[in-house]
């Protein structure tokens, strides 16, 4: 038999009046059909249990009898156990045909119960109160209805005698004496007199008592199950309970505990047979209380989705196809369970009806002005924080804070958008049912590293002092850019480049617009751009590690990340743009480990701080980038109608997580490569634009990942393909399958999806999207066709294009691929740093390269140095190197040896070094 349900949300959430008919609105049809067959079955042993105890031919009609009749409704917690009580009376009527054989009482929930309520003496009170209703409504001078109401009261006098009391039954004492005082053979019989004459009153053969939510009762819980065993065991009385079996199970054993051992006891033979003890009693007591054949099972919500249709009073839609519209809202080109990994759907029928009721089919179709969009975000990520999803949250809340601001904000930062920012996702004040431990996943990822990054950098310090031990996240996210040895451009490096220059702007409007913010922003010089500046500008950081300040351009990819999700915005005024992308470029990039460990992260008031006097190349990368975003946005403006950024929030999401994780085994495997801890070639030969194409095509291979309906091939892509392969379009090709995979699910799914509109359009934004993406400005920004080999990795410049006069070179050193051991580094930059300044930096390469350390005394080293200086290879890169510590030191007007400063340094090198250079003769130099 096929059957559909109903949800109706155009009702009041309310009303759960809806059992009669075969509408659908009643989901456990199959539970009702059991309900009544045992309701049947019952009955029918009622009214023997009546016949017998009215026959005076039986000598022992009076006695009485217990029955073990109770019902139990078992599901886990929402799947609708009350609504199917409330409905237990209507579901009779409208399936049998002995309707009025049964009289059911109003649901009791104990967990309304008040403190000194009994249990018991709440049954025998209402009962007491219907008839007293009943009694009211009849003729009292009926001589049939007077004998019954005189019958009644007559037992109710002995209920509440053998129950302690000499006055009628009020409803409100007794059990409790009962148990310690009176015969409980008298009692039952006089219970069983008191429920003879109310269903001779009630017109019925028997009562059915509904009890709900008794595990929820947890104080009362064990009281109420054992008051069901006593006193409800009257073959006159059916109670129907509901609750989770389970919970059941545990309370039950934890009263048995309690009485079967001492928990505080040594003897642990004891202690193991009474656990055995109260185990088997039980499973024995639940199942005397609630024989296994009168439990009813209700089907779980995952039964009744497929079959669910949601009626809003207009429309009928299938859950499938609500589903569906609900996925494509809030995770837009997002297809597969890869990419929908954290979607969990409604777990139970209360979840689901929250749901629906707050996310309405037809608003998903709706194309709401900023305002209603928030609406709906909020009202999903309330939901989402019910079911504890943090990914979902972070989304609505990511959606919410970008809608607020507006699509002209003038001050974008990706680290607004909760979804990108580890840090605010850690706040247990907000959010203290976040799981993802973030120390130990980001830990892991940094161990994958080899020596977590090389010797002498702090990733791990700066991690701890960053994040808690403990602390927890609301979404997995990806490994933070760490700082990794060798992975680096030079300063030589960038000086002996090729200088590729980029043509001119010819944006005017634009040129026009960077004039208004300033006079830096004018002049020619910012127009004389190359290719290797901005690579540099978008891919590297110099400012990001005092230790290394200025030493070296630290690769890194979230900057570059941050401008493509940016880009993606629609078309903003022209001021807005410029400031937004300088920003960018000034910033740290923001998923750097030590960005993470900065103690000011610029949120507000950032613009307010903004100097436009630095470096010219911020300025002229600028004007590059956002000339040339202009132009692409205008390329791909068909994206940009179809599909608005705040949409791209998920799947942008995803890709983060996929590429910088992707990025991370990149860059394990060069350090390893590098380090010759393996024998492949890749790596050997490695610049920055080879790394820029890892990087784009893991970013595309994500797109297309994340848009498959199906099943995509889930691998990262060149992370350990040569050099020589990435830099070659043909190779890249033919080598390179998991993305060329990808795309060819991509474009099978859209040629087969001709009869689904809805799948085809979506498969052709995740094409576009791809499309546009590989031609962003930030991976096409030469004005040539030809892959350049520019800004070559590590330390060594294998591709350098100098002049023959700037190779000064010696049989011992080379000053421009002179380096600090990074341990001398950050020693010379803790004692000497606030004397000389940046200056401490040529002691470090004057103790790393010149001096064994063994040498200290300061005559020894002035001897030393004094030789290197007057060396005809030597004396340029040393005059170099000793200037500026000469100058540090002369700023001091010859006090600085005298300083309490000064003979606080506890390293007696670093002090005679500095006395050395202090008085050389370097006034020629």
């Amino acid at each position: 038999m096929t059957t559909n349900y109903i949800l109706d949300i155009s009702k009041e959430e309310y009303r759960d009046d809806y059992a009669d008919g075969e509408n659908g609105e009643l989901w456990q049809i199959y539970a009702k059909q059991q309900l009544i067959s045992d309701l049947e079955s019952i009955l029918s042993d009622a009214k023997k249990y009546k016949q017998f105890r009215r026959s005076n031919a039986n000598p022992n009609h009076k006695k009485t009898w217990l029955s073990h009749n109770a019902i139990l409704v078992s599901s886990p917690r929402g799947t609708g156990k009350t609504v199917f009580l409330r409905n237990s009376k209507s579901m009779w009527e409208a399936g049998s045909t002995k309707k009025d054989e049964l009289y059911f009482l109003d649901v009791i929930d104990p967990t309304m119960l008040m403190a000194n309520d009994s249990f018991s003496n709440v049954i025998v009170a209402q009962i007491y109160q219907v008839v007293s209703d009943k009694l009211s409504q009849n003729n009292c001078c009926d001589e049939g209805n007077r004998k019954l109401r005189e019958t009644f009261h007559k037992s109710l006098k002995q209920l509440a005698e053998s129950m302690g009391k000499n006055v009628e039954f009020n409803g409100l004492t007794g059990i409790d004496k009962v148990l310690k005082y009176s015969s409980g053979i008298q009692l039952e019989n006089n219970f069983h007199l008191f429920v003879e004459s109310a269903i001779a009153i009630l017109g019925c053969n028997a009562i059915v008592v509904t009890i709900d939510d008794v595990d929820m009762a947890l104080d009362r819980a064990f009281e109420v199950v054992d008051d069901v065993r006593r006193f409800l065991g009257c073959p006159y009385l059916i109670p129907i309970v509901s609750g989770d079996i389970k919970l059941y199970e545990h309370m039950t054993q934890t009263h048995f505990d309690e009485k079967a051992y001492d928990n505080s006891t040594k003897d642990e033979q004891l202690k193991d047979n009474g656990q055995e003890l109260s185990k088997e009693l039980t499973t024995a007591y639940l199942t005397k209380v609630f024989p296994a054949s009168m439990r009813i099972g209700l089907f779980s919500i995952e039964r009744i989705l497929p079959k669910l249709n949601i009626f809003d009073g207009e429309e009928q839609v299938t859950y499938k196809n609500y589903r569906e519209e609900l996925l494509n809202r809030f995770y837009f080109l997002c297809h597969n369970r890869d990419a929908r990994r954290y979607w969990s759907d409604p777990e139970s029928a209360r979840e689901l009806s929250q749901l629906v009721r707050v996310i309405k089919p037809k608003v998903l179709r709706e194309n709401n002005n900023d305002i209603k969009e928030i609406g709906l975000h909020n009202s999903f990520k309330n939901w989402a924080a019910l079911k504890k999803s943090g990914e979902l949250f972070a989304y609505s809340e990511s959606a919410i804070a970008w809608l607020h601001e507006g699509e002209t904000n003038e001050n974008f930062d990706i680290r607004k958008l909760l979804a990108f920012n580890i840090k605010r996702q850690t706040d247990k004040v907000a959010f203290p049912w976040s799981k993802y431990d973030v120390l130990a996943a980001q830990i892991e990822a940094l161990d994958s590293l080899p020596e977590q990054g090389g010797k002498g950098y702090k990733n791990l310090e700066l991690l701890k002092s960053s994040f808690k031990k403990d602390l927890t996240c609301l979404k997995a996210m990806p490994p933070m850019e760490f700082l990794v040895n060798d992975f680096w451009i030079t300063i030589p490096t960038i000086k002996n480049s090729k200088q590729i220059k980029i043509n001119n702007i010819e944006d005017n409007e634009l040129l026009l617009e960077a004039k208004k913010l300033g006079e830096n922003w004018q002049g020619e010089n910012i127009f004389q751009h190359t290719a290797e500046q901005l690579l540099l500008d978008v891919y590297t950081d110099s400012s990001l590690y005092s230790t290394l300040n200025n030493s070296f351009n630290f690769l890194f990819f979230s900057r570059a990340f941050e401008l493509i999700f940016y880009s993606l915005k629609r078309e903003e005024n022209l001021g807005s743009l410029l400031l937004n992308i300088y920003q960018i470029l000034r910033r740290k990039p923001f998923y750097s480990v030590v960005s993470m460990a900065d103690t000011k992260i610029a949120f507000d008031g950032e613009e307010e701080e903004l100097s436009f006097s630095e470096d010219s190349t911020l300025i002229s990368s600028t004007l590059v980038l956002s000339a040339k975003i202009r132009e692409w946005r205008e390329v791909h403006k068909g994206l940009f109608k179809e599909v608005n950024a705040i949409k791209l929030i998920p799947i942008f999401s995803y890709c983060f997580n996929s590429v910088l994780t992707a990025m991370n085994v990149i860059k394990g495997n060069y350090s390893r490569a590098k380090n010759k801890k393996d024998t492949s070639e890749a790596f050997r030969d490695e610049y920055l634009t080879d790394m820029v194409i890892r990087f784009k095509y893991n970013f595309l291979n994500s797109i297309l990942r994340a848009g498959i309906f199906g099943e995509a091939v889930y691998a990262n892509v060149l992370i350990g393909a040569k050099s020589s392969t990435v830099r070659d379009e043909g190779n890249l090709k033919s080598f390179e399958r998991t993305y060329q995979r990808n795309l060819k699910l991509v474009e099978e799914e859209l040629s087969g999806f001709e009869g689904s509109k809805n799948k085809k359009t979506q498969l052709l934004h995740v094409i576009q999207l791809h499309n546009a993406i590989s031609e962003h400005p930030i991976f096409n920004f030469l004005d040539t066709e030809s892959i350049q080999k520019l800004l070559k990795i590590g330390n060594k410049d294998s591709d350098s294009v100098t002049d023959s006069s700037d190779k000064k070179t010696s049989k011992n050193f080379n000053f421009k691929s002179l380096s600090s051991n990074l341990d001398i580094l950050e020693q010379c930059e803790f004692e000497l740093s606030h004397l000389i300044g940046d200056a401490y930096q040529n002691i470090a390469i004057i103790i790393s390269n010149f001096i064994n350390g063994r040498i200290t005394r300061e005559e020894t080293i002035r001897t030393k140095l004094q030789k290197l200086r007057d060396s005809e290879d030597g004396r340029l890169p040393v005059g170099e190197v000793l200037l500026p510590i000469q100058q540090a030191i002369n700023e001091f007007d010859g006090n600085l040896f005298m300083s309490e400063d000064f003979l606080s340094i506890d390293d007696i090198r670093l002090k005679n070094t500095l006395l050395a250079v202090s008085k050389m003769e370097l006034n020629n130099d």
